[in-house]
């Protein structure tokens, strides 16, 4: 099967080629998946580089979420999930025409999502999730995030809302102000304009100061400046 493989660390873009690598086979409990599409994440091109919290044994294929329609099972897993259009993350080698993954984490879609969104549905959000659940933040509370423009951010966007959080949304270009608009974000700020702090004071208010924390800054409720 065809695949992306690099076999050294380095840039992403002059390590990694196009090669035939055989194809796998799944295991017991695992289910073999035909890729639809794989999204190039930010840890992806890490680990590539060799600085991500692990590094593969090489050579290694790119990849770690994908969409894609089971093809094959390994003992004990259903022959009925064959032919079912599934997503998967967490896992390794998803740059490629098949890659594996435990039948137990990977999740049946419905028609109505699409392939572009079922191929990053898993990673971001959970990303998101996680970390307004390890900053504890609540109802009232205010968020400054950065690379608001990202996947997380978006996501992040849409779960504060629901929660009642506030948050302030950082990107680094006038550029990306639209696009953020056009999805319904708001308190969206330039860092490079020259008074962006005073732009998210103004935003937040004058009587709760932002305390760094994590992946952004968390701002508490009735915390004095």
């Amino acid at each position: 099967m065809r695949a992306a493989i690099y076999e050294t660390f380095g840039n992403p873009a002059d390590v990694t080629k196009l090669g035939d690598v055989a194809q796998p086979n799944p295991g017991a409990g695992e289910v073999r998946i035909r890729t639809i599409l794989s999204p190039i994440h930010n840890h992806d091109l890490w680990t590539t580089r060799g600085s991500y919290g692990y590094k593969p044994t090489l050579p290694a294929i790119g990849g770690t979420e994908a969409v894609g329609t089971i093809d094959a099972v390994g003992e004990g897993v259903d022959a009925g999930l064959v032919g079912k259009r599934v997503t998967a993350a967490g896992i390794h080698g998803t740059w490629a025409e098949f890659f594996i993954a435990q039948a137990t984490g990977i999740v049946p879609l419905p028609d109505v999502i699409s392939d572009e969104a079922a191929a990053q549905l898993i990673a971001m959000p959970f990303s998101a999730i996680s970390l307004l659940d390890f900053l504890t933040v609540k109802k009232g509370d205010w968020l400054v995030q950065t690379a608001a423009n990202g996947a997380v951010g978006k996501v992040m966007a849409a779960l504060t809302a629901e929660r009642g959080i506030g948050l302030v949304n950082l990107v680094r270009r006038q550029e990306a102000v639209q696009e953020l608009t056009d999805l319904g974000m708001t308190n969206i700020v330039v860092t490079s304009d020259a008074d962006w702090i005073d732009q998210v004071k103004a935003i937040t208010g004058p009587d709760r100061c932002p305390r760094r924390r994590g992946f952004g800054w968390r701002r508490r409720r009735r915390r004095p400046c």
